[in-house]
């Protein structure tokens, strides 16, 4: 959430232009149009997962990922490209003995210059022109990684909530995040099972609040066949109505077999 509010930040405006139009020919990044702000489609790419319901999870959107690690690599060639020019301009100084102060830079000659190895060589709209680009690649960072973030949260969600993967989701995941599903919902059902190393021997996933009584009524929808409980074995068939351990019934529940009579 911090990621996805702090990204307006940058985001909401026009593309930045570098001060020092003389250097350079282009005023943006190719690729990029006079109007297009820094880190708009890593923003972009956040609001497609940031507020939507963890069963309405998209397709991982492989093209706008991508577009923005070129983003970056743009964004890193061009804040190199300032850095070295403000550089080889410095050394090319030093050589002939002139003074590399530019609009408001640090010279040569000037007092300011202690410790020089460790001053700027360049210009202030180049430092300022250095900035941008920087926070822009670290901004750019964060929005993917909060994206990926933010799936990886879904999944959990759907872990706690439903068990299982429903079909429709499975489509939309990359086999990475399907990996991560099974490997998390592994865990998590060793964790419950146990009640050694730590676990706690319960199915913390039946409810999300503690319930007042331990058991549900329930009433059977479709036939399910001879299903044993700590209770005994029982034929479930439609309409036949239950008590039953809310532990026992919570599987049973999500798969659409039982439903909670109010």
């Amino acid at each position: 959430r911090i990621y996805f509010l702090s990204a307006r930040l940058l985001v909401h405006g026009i593309g930045w232009e570098p001060h020092d139009v003389s250097r350079r020919g282009p005023k943006t990044l190719p690729g990029m149009s006079n109007s297009q702000a820094f880190c708009r489609t890593g923003y972009d790419l956040l609001t497609e997962v940031a507020n939507i319901p963890a069963e309405a999870i998209p397709v991982f959107n492989d093209e706008a990922f991508r577009s923005v690690i070129d983003e970056v690599h743009l964004q890193h060639d061009q804040l190199t490209s300032v850095f070295n020019d403000a550089l080889e301009r410095y050394n090319l100084a030093q050589r002939t003995g002139g003074d590399v102060a530019d609009e408001g830079g640090v010279g040569a000659g000037s007092p300011s210059a202690v410790n020089a190895s460790l001053m700027w060589r360049g210009s202030e709209a180049e430092a300022t022109e250095v900035m941008v680009y920087h926070t822009a690649i670290l901004r750019n960072k964060r929005l993917l990684m909060a994206y990926v973030k933010k799936r990886i949260d879904i999944l959990r969600e759907l872990r706690w909530t439903h068990g299982v993967l429903p079909e429709h989701v499975k489509s939309t995941l990359t086999p990475q995040e399907l990996h991560f599903f099974k490997e998390y919902s592994k865990l998590l059902s060793k964790y419950m099972r146990s009640t050694s190393l730590g676990g706690v021997g319960l199915d913390l996933t039946a409810d999300a609040e503690p319930p007042i009584d331990p058991y549900i009524q329930v009433r059977v929808m479709k036939d399910y066949g001879e299903v044993t409980f700590s209770s005994g074995s029982v034929h479930l068939r439609p309409g036949l109505s239950l008590w039953l351990l809310r532990d026992e019934a919570h599987n049973l529940l999500i798969e659409g077999v039982l439903r909670p009579v109010s």
